[in-house]
């Protein structure tokens, strides 16, 4: 559009139908009707970005007109974590916060500590976690400051269920199963938000019936069968979602679904996760697909 103002709209236009087309002949011929009518400054700065070259090939073109600051890995992390969070998103953060506790980067430690504080349950909780696995004796000294009631859900998840239960386990727990298999990390995260873990003893049950049965639940281990009417019709293993295509019209009690053995499952608000599908068509799609 911006070219159009500088040189013959037809030309431009011409320009664009061939790099639209997606072919190999298509981008070429377009290059050559640019390199017929640009400016030599033009061409060093649009001409690499469409020519046919590896992504090392086509840096190496355009890094004299546009030079880059060289970042060692330290100082990539060092740039992501502290970035404006209009420059980036809450999944991204707490992938970084976790690698560095990962690999115990102590040089982060300040870093961390800050984000321990940070009102994001996400990254507070695997910013806590990545201290933790660096220095327990900091962890303790900067969690106390968070209060007693935070401390003591941070020692829960952190130190008793050793990081098992953090929000981003269920993220990554999430990202690993069918249903939600190309959904974004991002969004997977908010799907976590409003997700619930309960636990069920050998021959626990729970009623599915739409009249007693806010939830949508979701398998993290174990086996579970489910019942209509009495009868035994199907089984449910670790990371298959149960919802309300499984559940039919009947008297009370009709549909139920009993443990088979001890089991951990994640369950949502119906209201929250279709309120979620509505402002996420990419996971609208996706559930609908499974479903």
């Amino acid at each position: 559009m911006l070219l159009t103002m500088l040189y013959d709209t037809h030309s431009i236009q011409l320009v664009k139908e061939n790099i639209d087309s997606g072919t190999a002949e298509g981008i070429a011929y377009a290059i050559e009707l640019l390199d017929v009518f640009l400016s030599e400054q033009l061409k060093q700065r649009v001409i690499p970005v469409l020519d046919d070259l590896t992504d090392s090939e086509r840096i190496k073109r355009l890094e004299d007109i546009y030079p880059r600051i060289r970042l060692d890995n330290k100082l990539v992390i060092k740039f992501l974590i502290n970035r404006d969070f209009t420059q980036t998103n809450r999944w991204t953060k707490a992938c970084l916060l976790y690698q560095i506790g990962l690999l115990k980067m102590k040089e982060f430690q300040m870093d961390l500590i800050a984000h321990l504080f940070n009102p994001d349950k996400l990254i507070s909780e695997v910013a806590a976690w990545a201290i933790f696995e660096i220095s327990p004796q900091a962890y303790h000294e900067n969690a106390n400051r968070l209060g007693r009631i935070k401390k003591k859900e941070l020692d829960h998840a952190i130190i008793t269920k050793r990081g098992s239960e953090m929000l981003f386990e269920r993220v990554l727990f999430l990202s690993r199963i069918e249903i939600f298999g190309n959904i974004p990390g991002i969004i997977l995260s908010y799907l976590a938000d409003i997700s619930e873990e309960t636990y069920l003893k050998e021959g626990t049950t729970i009623v599915l019936d739409n009249s007693q049965n806010n939830y949508f639940h979701l398998v993290i281990n174990g086996q579970l069968e489910l019942y209509k009417a009495g009868e035994k019709v199907a089984d449910y293993q670790e990371g298959m979602f149960i919802g309300e295509m499984v559940v039919k019209e009947g008297f009370a009690n009709f549909n139920l679904i009993k443990a088979k053995e001890p089991a951990q499952m994640m369950r949502f608000n119906k209201n929250q996760f279709y309120e979620l599908l509505a402002d996420h068509v990419k996971l609208a799609d996706q559930f609908l697909v499974y479903i």
